[in-house]
Parts: structure tokens; C-alpha cells; sequence
């Protein structure tokens, strides 16, 4: 799959796209169908995306990217707010001449697409919004543990539970490689920025169409905020992916993709 670096606000930024290379700086050619802004969710990077683009090259134009901090982009840290990550997610469509498109934003940066369709409702067109919710209030085991990871006083562990039971070793260990590749300390500052955000109450402002997905197999908690996203916000409907759990663009690319086709689908009409 093409990948590319171009600058965003000073931050040299990792591109996953599709369709032929282009030079440096040099925007790619995203004329097919709908453009769609992929979006990572707090330990991830854009690789957890590549599955899914490629189905959905065929007919439509998406790309992802690594936030700063995170793999092959740069910066020591993480942005350190979700307003910051926001105002970035602006920037990098601007850089690339977007002017339109459609944000899918999986668990963390779904949470990013929320707030980019509420602050910048001429750029959104559509949201899809995997695994995500509109409020997070970590625990003081959660910050506390990752803490202790930060500071080399404990391990970082391989969470299974984020996967459904029947995820692959190949699907979790792929996605445990994704994970390393970013600072346990970045990971720490997505948490932290995420701490008691919420836009549970701005949610009937949205008015583009959303398509909100959770996996089967994803915890309660996620389960509860997909509900809670689906009804608040008017124009939104939400679907369950059989046999995945939190990671769904890894679990199952080729059943979000065919859901995520038929939402555009929905759109062009």
C-alpha cells in the first residue's frame, strides 16, 4: 500500500493511502468516489487501518494517518488534548486540499471525529464511529498502571480482552506489534487527554449522517456508549459486527468495510 510523508503543522506526518504514489508534499489523488480520513484510536497507528482501505479502494479514496508521537510520525509526545487533536485532524485535511470528506475514528479517535464534525461541520460529511463513545472517565487503576509502565516500574501487558474469543493469534499479535510501536508515555497522554472528556450533551448538534459500529464481542461499556451514540445523535443508526470485539478494523476489515460501503452508499443518494 502507498504511504507518504507530508508536514502538518511542523510534524512531519506517516500517510497510509491508496492508488498511485506521488512526489513529497505532494498531495495523493483522492478523486474516487468519497473521501475518508481514517482515524486511530489511543495505542494504535495508521497499519491498523491498511486491511480496510484496501477493500475499499476499489470505489472510494482513503487514507490514514499516524497522529504525532505515534509510529513513523513525528514528535516525542502525544497532543494533549482532544481539542489539539482536533485542530490537527483540520490541519492535515488542509494539507492534503480536503475539503469534504468522511471521518471514521475508531474507540479514541472516534472520540476525535466527534469533536471535528462539531467544530468544523463544513469539512464532515459523514461519520462512522467504531468502537468509540462520547464521554471516557478513566480509572485510577487504569492511569495508575499505565503510570507505573511509564516509569519502567511495570511490564506492558498484552490486553486480550479488547479481542473477541474468536480473534486469530495472527490478528492479536499483529495488533500487540502496532502497539509497541508507540511510547508507553504517548499512550499514557491519550488516556490522560481522554480523562473526563465528554460530548454526551452536544450530540444532537451533529447533523451529518453517522453510522455507529461496535463489535459483538467489545465490553459493556463500549456496547452502552455505541447505544448512547446511536440515539443522541439524529441522524445515526448502529450496527454489530459478529465475532469482534474492540478492534475491529483488524478483527474484521472486510465486514466493516462492507458495512462502511453501504453507508456511502447511502450518502450518495
Amino acid at each position: 500500500m502507498p504511504q507518504k510523508y507530508v508536514r502538518v503543522d511542523g510534524v512531519v506526518t506517516f500517510v497510509h493511502h491508496v492508488g498511485p504514489t506521488t512526489l513529497p508534499e505532494r498531495p495523493p489523488a483522492l478523486t474516487r468516489g468519497e473521501t475518508i480520513v481514517c482515524l486511530h484510536g489511543a495505542s494504535d497507528n495508521s497499519a491498523v487501518f491498511v486491511d480496510l482501505l484496501a477493500r475499499l479502494e476499489p470505489m472510494h479514496s482513503p487514507l490514514a494517518f499516524d497522529r504525532p508521537g505515534h509510529a513513523r510520525s513525528g514528535g516525542l509526545d502525544g497532543l494533549p488534548s482532544l481539542a489539539r487533536m482536533r485542530e490537527f485532524t483540520r490541519a492535515f485535511c488542509a494539507a492534503l486540499g480536503i475539503e469534504r470528506c468522511v471521518l471514521l475514528g475508531a474507540s479514541m479517535g472516534g472520540c476525535v471525529a466527534l469533536e471535528t464534525a462539531l467544530a468544523a461541520p463544513g469539512l464532515v460529511r459523514g461519520l462512522v464511529l467504531v468502537a468509540s463513545r462520547a464521554r471516557f472517565a478513566a480509572s485510577d487503576a487504569l492511569l495508575e498502571g499505565l503510570r507505573l509502565v511509564t516509569e519502567g516500574k511495570a511490564r506492558r501487558e498484552f490486553d486480550r480482552t479488547t479481542y473477541s474469543p474468536a480473534a486469530t493469534p495472527d490478528v492479536m499479535r499483529r495488533g500487540f506489534m502496532e502497539d509497541l510501536k508507540t511510547d508507553p508515555r504517548v499512550l499514557y497522554g491519550n488516556i490522560l487527554a481522554l480523562d473526563g472528556w465528554s460530548r454526551e450533551a452536544e450530540l444532537a448538534r451533529i447533523a451529518c449522517p453517522a453510522l455507529v459500529v461496535i463489535g459483538e464481542d467489545d465490553g459493556e461499556d463500549v456496547r452502552a456508549e455505541a447505544h448512547l451514540l446511536a440515539s443522541r445523535i439524529p441522524r445515526a443508526r448502529k450496527l454489530v459486527i459478529p465475532k469482534c470485539g474492540h478492534r475491529v478494523a483488524l478483527e474484521q476489515p472486510e465486514a466493516l468495510a462492507n458495512e462502511v460501503t453501504a453507508f456511502l452508499a447511502e450518502l450518495a443518494r
